[in-house]
């Protein structure tokens, strides 16, 4: 009895071991116009559990055009402090019409091959549609049944709505969690027949199951982002401990590690998008010349998308026009593209920062610039101020942006310009009262940029960073000097992170366009205890 309660023990802890995630692509509405904002939420959840959330801190999101066979954006989108999720995603104003592919996956999902990732159509209007891709209602509620009720009276005019949400299973219990919930203008808007939710995509994921896997873990479940690599000599001598510095480009932080007698380093860093990193290595003595530093790329998989049965719909026209005459944003009405001619201007090196006088100005020709050999000696004769590492090292506390030819602006290691190739410097003290660090410009003489200006003992690291969160803007009409601004949203509201209290009610509140009469809300997520949520009505 005891080997039978032994194994299953085992069992289990090898189950939540290579326990297997899913995710499901909630996207504000079925179809968009070109050049809409695609609001969406990646809703992961656990297999052996059903419960939502996992190990996992990061969602990689890729939208494909299969007609072209090429990856036309890749996201990293790094989970909030509740476990969601969400982003947005801008489709070009040029992208024509017909069906794309958003794909989700994990670096753990990666370990149970493309087919177990999670593949969304998003309808683009003008083209093709995806039809006849649904599971039938029937089977679905063999696995998902909550109870969904929406109430609450219908606005018109910019006047405010409210409604009443109350989510519980088939029981009758209430299911707390957080949830998604878009409002469409439901004459704009209509719900798509062959559209697939939450509990289609689960289900079809469910059915793809990769148990071969267990055996062949490769990639652990991201919980940091990591910067990895290793430092060899130049004639492939192995070098003894070896030293690593690292900056910061965005905020100018420096760290200094001693990496003993392992050349190997896995740095742990967060690194929003478009953030860089400056890597230098040396020897324990500080030399360079014999350093040769190496930087891991990262890699990404290889996507098995999916084969769609087409077909056209004579609707798209009127529904284009009506989505696309005019958008909202958070600073009025966006207007139509208008085309301004005049004379062409050349293009401006001297970049302002908008940051008034300088408090400090080089220019070539000057002394400093001739006599002095390197960049840092030169801002700490200019009182730069300056911190302290985490192992006691002082570094100068200053953001450097240096400007090439065209006005580009560029971040690489002050440490490998010289003070000859400056043609002007330019330094803008930061309030020292609020920890800010000074901003110096660096223009380069022309030509200087497109130079190797970094050793093989130098990297700069662009990596694919995680996308920083973006609210959805629902305007708020509360008195006449915003009424008289044209609204003909066709997203009224979106928010992917509604949470329900523990009688598994919410109450969610916004304001009625100009034209919009009877509404489509659509509700989905995973309730705490696992229940999956999917519901759609129509308020009129």
């Amino acid at each position: 009895m005891k080997r039978i309660i032994l194994f299953g023990i085992l069992l289990l802890k090898a189950i939540g071991l290579h326990a297997q995630e899913r995710i499901y692509i909630q996207t504000d509405k079925p179809y968009y116009a070109p050049g809409d904002t695609v609001w969406f939420r990646a809703h992961l959840m656990d297999e052996a559990t059903g419960y939502p959330g996992s190990r996992s801190r990061f969602v990689y999101m890729e939208l494909h055009d299969q007609q072209a066979g090429t990856l036309m954006q890749r996201m990293m989108i790094r989970s909030n402090e509740d476990g969601v999720f969400a982003n947005a995603l801008l489709l070009p104003k040029e992208i024509r019409g017909g069906v794309y592919t958003l794909v989700a996956y994990t670096q753990w999902m990666r370990n149970f091959g493309a087919d177990s990732f999670c593949y969304q159509p998003l309808t683009v209007l003008g083209g093709l549609r995806v039809r006849g891709h649904r599971i039938p209602e029937a089977l679905l509620t063999t696995y998902y049944n909550a109870k969904v009720s929406i109430s609450g009276s219908t606005a018109t005019k910019k006047s405010p709505m409210s409604l009443d949400i109350d989510i519980r299973d088939k029981e009758g219990r209430p299911l707390d969690g957080i949830y998604s919930i878009s409002v469409t203008d439901y004459d704009v808007v209509k719900p798509d027949s062959v559209f697939g939710d939450i509990r289609q995509s689960l289900l079809r994921q469910r059915l793809c199951d990769n148990h071969d896997a267990l055996n062949r873990i490769v990639f652990p479940y991201q919980e940091e982002q990591f910067i990895t690599g290793h430092i060899k000599g130049k004639s492939q001598s192995k070098i003894k401990n070896p030293h690593l510095f690292v900056v910061n480009a965005l905020t100018g932080q420096r760290h200094e590690f001693e990496l003993g007698d392992s050349t190997r380093f896995a740095l742990a860093v967060d690194n929003p998008d478009g953030c860089t990193y400056l890597l230098e290595a040396t020897s324990r003595d500080g030399g360079t010349s014999r350093i040769k530093l190496m930087v891991d790329s990262l890699t990404f998989p290889q996507v098995k998308l999916p084969k769609y049965a087409l077909s056209s719909n004579a609707a798209d026209t009127a529904i284009i026009r009506r989505m696309s005459q005019t958008q909202l944003t958070d600073d009025g009405i966006l207007l139509d593209e208008v085309v301004k001619t005049g004379t062409h201007r050349p293009i401006r090196t001297q970049i302002s920062f908008k940051l008034g006088a300088p408090s400090f100005m080089l220019t070539e020709g000057h002394p400093k610039l001739k006599t002095i050999h390197n960049v840092e000696t030169l801002l700490r004769t200019m009182n730069v101020r300056h911190g302290v590492t985490d192992k006691g090292f002082p570094y100068l506390k200053v953001l450097v942006h240096v400007v090439g030819d065209h006005g580009e602006h560029r971040q690489i290691p002050i440490e490998s310009i010289s003070p000859s190739d400056i043609k002007q410097l330019d330094m803008y003290r930061g309030f020292k009262s609020l920890n800010e660090p000074d901003i110096v410009v660096i223009q380069l003489k022309h030509g200087t940029m497109n130079r190797d200006m970094s050793g093989s003992n130098m990297v700069a690291v662009h990596q694919l960073g995680y996308s920083l969160p973006v609210d959805f803007y629902s305007p708020q009409y509360r008195d006449d000097s915003t009424k008289n601004l044209s609204d003909i949203r066709s997203t009224l509201y979106w928010n992917p992170k509604v949470k329900t209290d523990s009688a598994g009610k919410a109450n969610v509140l916004f304001y009625a366009s100009d034209v919009s009469k009877r509404y489509l809300v659509t509700i989905e997520g995973i309730s705490d205890n696992g229940i999956v949520v999917h519901h759609q009505q129509v308020i009129e």
